[in-house]
């Protein structure tokens, strides 16, 4: 799962990255016009049920799912429209699953804002027409040679592009309204048909209010209160987060960190709230096989079948898949080990079409 950071130069985005990844990338403003290589870093998704496995079950090696973010360079408002932003940046971003939008909220006169300003809604505004802007320039560009390739085609293949050249039609309007991709309803197929596009604005969005030291553990920041309708109507989630100071927490010892967050009366580092919510926006869950050789975590879609979980751990398995034996993770926790767990009867036996359930425990049967 690939994750992209974005947000307006000076905005805080390689802090973020830095925090995530507990990394050193330098912070410095580079903006969309320019050609600079994106950082890039793997960060594993906190996840207390598999800590408890390993306490169990002490295994030789504990492996977390894992998200990769790629932190590109700032995207200067007006670029998408003016010339459009670097080719090497917007490649980086199509390539992403999702995005993670930072909003500068933070007072800094050491770091100052280029609209001489600090305003989160109006940055957050523009970033989103940013997104919208360069996926109409996509769609402007593809309806312009529809039109002559519908001309020189027959049969199934004019009737394919006829269907595409209403989809986008349809996206052109949308964002000629401003409205981003992701708030439209698509059938299967029409999710098919723009697969291929990888348009920004249809990638699901967590937007990040950047915010002062001093603002940390507060329910609600004046930032957070003027975004949360803007948020709420791109259907993006909203989440408040301090990167100067919890880049400062990711690069301290454990024992130091716990003092430390300990003393600004945190419980959880803003890191480890980030990551799971940019795992949560792609609608994904974790499984876990179990054992003393390996504790696992493996990440699917939510209602993937037993099948396919299989073959995400190989394909040899899925080919030969005969069962799944199932235990909920609250079920195995509840009787202490597997064996209790199935003399009372809570391990199951699941063929291919069951549905994998988020926490899963599953050991798969098969014969190659």
């Amino acid at each position: 799962m690939k994750v992209g950071i974005i947000g307006l130069p000076s905005c805080g985005k390689t802090a973020v990255f830095n925090a995530l990844t507990g990394g050193h990338a330098e912070v410095r403003a580079f903006s969309g016009a320019g050609q600079l290589e994106p950082n890039v870093g793997v960060v594993s998704v906190p996840e207390p049920r598999q800590d408890w496995l390993s306490a169990l079950y002490k295994p030789k090696k504990t492996t977390y799912a894992t998200v990769e973010l790629v932190d590109v360079a700032g995207m200067v408002p007006g670029q998408a429209q003016k010339d459009g932003f670097s080719p090497q940046l917007v490649a980086h971003l199509r390539q992403v699953d999702a995005l993670v939008h930072v909003v500068r909220a933070f007072t800094d006169p050491a770091v100052p804002h280029a609209d001489g300003t600090v305003n989160p809604l109006r940055d957050a505004e523009l970033l989103e027409l940013e997104l919208i802007l360069a996926d109409l320039s996509v769609v402007d560009k593809r309806l312009d040679k529809l039109d002559q390739e519908i001309q020189r085609k027959k049969g199934p293949e004019r009737t394919q592009s006829e269907a595409e050249k209403e989809l986008l039609a349809r996206f052109k309007q949308a964002l000629t309204d401003e409205k981003p991709l992701r708030q439209l309803e698509l059938t299967a197929d029409e999710s098919k048909l723009a697969r291929g596009y990888t348009f920004l604005s249809e990638k699901p969005l967590l937007v990040v209010t950047n915010i002062d030291e001093a603002e940390i553990g507060q329910a609600d920041t004046p930032a957070l209160q003027k975004l949360k309708p803007f948020a709420e109507s791109k259907g993006a989630p909203l989440l408040a987060f301090c990167a100067k100071t919890e880049m400062e927490i990711a690069q301290l010892d454990e024992a130091e960190r716990g003092e430390f967050l300990s003393a600004l009366g945190i419980e959880e580092p803003g890191r480890d709230r980030l990551v799971k919510a940019a795992y949560r926006l792609l609608d994904v869950i974790p499984f876990f096989t179990v054992g003393e050789d390996e504790v696992k975590a493996w990440t699917i879609t939510r209602g993937t079948h037993a099948h396919e979980a299989a073959r995400k751990i190989h394909s040899d398995i899925a080919r030969g898949f005969i069962r799944a034996e199932v235990v909920a993770y609250d079920a195995l926790r509840e009787c202490g080990s597997w064996n209790a767990a199935k003399d009372k009867g809570r391990v199951r036996l699941e063929g291919k079409e069951y549905v994998v359930h988020d926490g899963d425990c599953i050991n798969f049967r098969f014969a190659v």
